[in-house]
Order: C-alpha cells, then sequence, then structure tokens
C-alpha cells in the first residue's frame, strides 16, 4: 500500500526567508499551531509549480482525530488517498480500500505536520514558515494569518503554495472507507 507519494513529500516544503526576532517567532509558532490543533476542522491545499495543471494535495482535518490526505490530478500510480481514524489508517489498496493499525509515533509523523508549522520569522499579520521534514533543502514560505485567530491563511514560496481554508465549517466530514480490508 502507497501512503505517501512523492508529491507528498516535496509539497510541504516552503522557501525565502525574512528577518525577525526569535521570540516573536516562537510566540507566534506556538499561537499558530495552538489554533490549528483548537479549531474543529480545516483543509489546507498545497499547488507546487512546475506540476501538471490541477495537480494538489489536500490536507482535511476534523476534530477530534480525523485527517484525509488526497494528491490529485498526477495519474497512477501518483494519486493518493489516505485517511486516518484513531490509529486505523485507510488506503486504496488495488481496487478498494485497506486498513492498517498504526501506532500513535507512526500517525503523528503522517498528520502532524498539518499543526507544525515551524515559523522562522514574523512582523504583522506575516510570517515566514519552514516545514519540517527531513528532506533537504528546507524551502521557507511567506504566509499571512488572521491577526485575531492566529490561524494562518495562505503561503507563498518559489515551489509551493499553501492555501487555508474552512476552518469551523459543520459540512466538513472524513466518513470511515466501507468495506476495507485489514492489512498486514
Amino acid at each position: 500500500m502507497r501512503w505517501i507519494s512523492i508529491f507528498l513529500t516535496c509539497a510541504l516544503a516552503f522557501s525565502a526567508p525574512q528577518p525577525g526576532v526569535a521570540s516573536d517567532a516562537s510566540d507566534l509558532q506556538a499561537k499558530i499551531r495552538s489554533a490549528l490543533r483548537d479549531a474543529k476542522s480545516f483543509q489546507i491545499t498545497v499547488h507546487q509549480k512546475g506540476m501538471p495543471a490541477g495537480a494538489m494535495l489536500v490536507a482535511t482535518v476534523v476534530a477530534p482525530n480525523r485527517y484525509r490526505q488526497t494528491v490529485s490530478g498526477l495519474g497512477p500510480p501518483n494519486d493518493d488517498d489516505t485517511i486516518i481514524i484513531g490509529s486505523q489508517v485507510y488506503g486504496i489498496h488495488g481496487k478498494g480500500w485497506g486498513v492498517q493499525t498504526w501506532d500513535r509515533q507512526l500517525v503523528d509523523g503522517f498528520e502532524s505536520n498539518a499543526f507544525l508549522p515551524d515559523v522562522v520569522s514574523a512582523a504583522g499579520n506575516t510570517f515566514v514558515m519552514r516545514y519540517p521534514h527531513e528532506f533537504e533543502p528546507k524551502e521557507r514560505l511567506n504566509c499571512t494569518y488572521d491577526p485575531q485567530t492566529y490561524r494562518p491563511q495562505s503561503c507563498q514560496g518559489p515551489t509551493f503554495s499553501l492555501q487555508y481554508a474552512r476552518y469551523d465549517d459543520p459540512t466538513l466530514e472524513i466518513p470511515t472507507p466501507v468495506g476495507a480490508k485489514k492489512l498486514d
């Protein structure tokens, strides 16, 4: 079962540093992370420059424990759909859904990226973030956020753009896949 495509590994990198005060950045980082954890729901749509038109990664979060990540527009075998509900991880396996039980460390390693923006500088209602991932180079994105709620709005960089939306949207759902086969 393929859980993470190459697009995912690249899609959450970020770009272009800005000067800032470390304490301001770390304070803002804590507030942004808290705001994302406190949201009832939200989506992040990631576009990568140079990818086919319509190619994107969409990460959807619905509290308290539902996460869905889809990669679309790249075609087989790179399109992907992964749903995490608690420790149950569902993915497309052949022509249907497969399910595995992951320990908390694996789940956190997969879905936590949505909640852990790494703010390196802040000014006004903008910040620069570096996403925590193991791949180099660690690009940075110039981002905006709502100064009242500390929720990110959008991020732009030379390679990637992110759009945050649907905060606390009661219509946003992540259904449990029906008929998933247990995988080892």
